[in-house]
């Protein structure tokens, strides 16, 4: 079932997904760093996120703002967890309301 390496994008299907993911995680399981911190009988879950913010362009900058943001909210009673990603390169800078994170999906 493995999808061979290429350099142009592949529509997966939604049957094809989930064994795709198994298969990933156990490649990186066979890490010899990873093989005695990986449970490999928990099922492969998929956490949704949704971060409300800003895209900055420094680290640092990214980082006093998200955490200002989420002080500012607190200050309002608004439970919050400040977040900075770098994602494709680009720097997210944020907050994710506590109440959702972390969501579970199993596949």
């Amino acid at each position: 079932m493995a999808i061979a390496p290429t350099t142009k994008a592949k529509l997966v299907s939604a049957r094809e997904l989930s064994g795709l993911v198994t298969e990933a995680v156990k490649a990186a399981a066979a890490n010899p760093k990873l093989k005695e911190k990986l449970d490999l009988s928990e099922p492969a879950i998929t956490i949704r996120w949704d971060l409300i913010g800003r895209i900055l362009r420094n680290l640092e900058d990214a980082q006093t703002f998200s955490g200002d943001v989420a002080k500012s909210l607190k200050t309002r009673n608004i439970s919050v967890t400040p977040a900075t990603l770098i994602i494709d390169k680009r720097i997210l800078a944020g907050f994710f309301e506590r109440v959702q994170v972390p969501i579970e999906r199993q596949f």
